[in-house]
């Protein structure tokens, strides 16, 4: 048998390791359009500020990983579409590869609006390895002082707080009335906001739209416009970075019967390609996962999640499956943290038809539950961790010391230290679907803030 996966990110790599648990012998082939090996997609911050290892970014062992499992692995292969009635992918130099299975898992792209000015230079998206490795070195070479970032969601704010620990002064510009609007609710989104933007010292515009940029051959100001507003402001500014959001590569079926997922009332699509528990297509013998899929999450319901964790889940089930097992996804959950060092925040599930809220504050602890006919439904939580501060270990830092200036102390003197939160205490409660108790909830609030702080302490609730 011969297996195509297509994509060579979180999921792929799953898919991978899974397969060749069950099948040892069939070829396997994967396609990316990158020149790397898999690599970790929630450390770009990490690359910006250049204080990751390669052990760690490539977190799967590197090219070794396509030696253990025998993959022939085919960097800088971009897939353009997918022939299922022929059973093959098409790649963008017209070769075509056949396939008697194929894993659709070429994640999202990062979406960029179509905003007067875009194309001009030093205008970046934060999504990929390359992006990353180019806001380095533009830091790295003293061209930025300024910085706008278009979009407060969690790449936007990591990178935010990473730029401005760097000397880099920084505006966010946000079109909803409060950061991380897909992860908070407006209270949960006000605290963060707020304290992100007094501690870090970054400039945090709420209810604004970028109307254009403007320069001549590279961006030197960004328009922007209050919600609702004919009045213009103009932000002088060395670098934009675009943080909207990403879109699935849906565009790799058109053409084809295979579904996507569509709000059949408004007839428009609202993710990726459709899949089933077991992260089957409408095609049998063609299975998607990852950012580029539409699954089953833990209440039943289609969603597109494009997050690293269900990317992992949803991959490991479609290698199973490549291989000829049944293996059913058991539901995705959305879990996001971001790893700000000034302020921490995370959720997971859903909050928005929730009949309860559990608030708890506790030294500067915020967190919120919520329920559902008496059971989790959704999480928040916020944080303000002590002894936050720069590493003066990062090679990026050491090659700029004597161009920050007002920061160089704080940046020789920084340890790096930085609360990373855990989901892990409330993905048991929404996974097994346990009833929330009197006895639960007074546990929740006595135990919580071992899970938060250091998740290698967090026990669990039931033996």
């Amino acid at each position: 048998m011969r297996v195509v996966i297509v994509g060579n990110g979180p999921a792929a790599a799953c898919a991978i390791e899974a397969f060749r648990k069950v099948d040892r012998d069939s070829d396997l082939i994967v396609l990316s359009d990158e020149e790397y090996p898999t690599y970790a997609p929630n450390c770009m911050e990490n690359v910006i500020r250049d204080d990751i290892s390669e052990e760690a970014l490539f977190y799967k062992g590197g090219w070794r990983f396509y030696e253990r499992y025998r993959v022939d692995f085919r960097p800088r292969k971009e897939v353009v579409k997918v022939d299922n009635r022929r059973k093959v992918v098409v790649t963008k130099d017209g070769e075509e590869i056949r396939y008697d299975r194929c894993l659709l898992a070429a994640g999202a792209s990062a979406f960029v609006p179509p905003i007067q000015g875009v194309d001009l230079g030093m205008i970046t998206t934060a999504k990929t390895l390359d992006d990353a490795k180019r806001i380095r070195e533009w830091v790295r070479t003293g061209e930025v002082r300024r910085a706008v970032i278009v979009g407060a969601g969690p790449i936007g704010v990591e990178d935010a707080e990473t730029l401005r620990h760097l000397g880099v002064e920084v505006t966010v510009v946000e079109i909803s009335d409060r950061v991380l609007p897909r992860m908070l609710d407006p209270h949960m989104g006000r605290v963060y906001g707020e304290t992100l933007s007094r501690e870090a010292g970054i400039r945090i515009l709420l209810e604004h739209q970028v109307v254009a940029f403007h320069g001549k051959g590279r961006v030197e100001t960004v328009e922007v416009r209050r919600r609702g507003s004919d009045r213009s402001e103009f932000i002088r500014t060395d670098m934009v970075i675009i943080s909207t959001g990403v879109r699935p590569r849906t565009y790799l079926v058109e053409g084809t019967d295979i579904e996507i997922h569509v709000d059949r009332k408004l007839g428009k699509p609202v993710g990726g390609i459709l899949v089933n528990e077991f992260q089957q297509t409408s095609d049998p013998d063609v299975f998607a996962a990852g950012d580029i899929a539409s699954g089953i999450d833990a209440w039943g319901n289609h969603r597109w999640i494009a997050l690293f964790p269900p990317a992992q889940q949803s991959g490991y089930v479609a290698g199973f499956n490549l291989a000829g097992k049944r293996v059913r996804n058991t539901g995705l959950v959305d879990y996001n943290a971001v790893k700000t060092r000034t302020v921490t925040a995370g959720s997971g599930g859903l909050f928005e038809d929730a009949e309860e809220e559990m608030t708890l504050e506790k030294g500067p602890y915020l967190i919120k539950v919520f329920l559902k006919e008496g059971k989790v439904r959704g999480y928040q939580f916020v944080g303000v961790p002590k002894g936050k501060a720069l590493n003066p270990a990062n090679r990026l830092l050491m090659d700029m010391n004597g161009k920050i200036k007002t920061w160089e102390e704080k940046v020789l003197s920084d340890r790096g230290l930085g609360l990373e939160a855990s989901g892990v205490l409330y993905h048991f409660f929404l996974k097994l679907g346990r009833s929330v108790s009197g006895l639960t909830r007074r546990s929740l609030e006595d135990m919580i803030l071992r899970a938060l702080a250091n998740p290698s302490l967090d026990l669990p609730l039931y033996l």
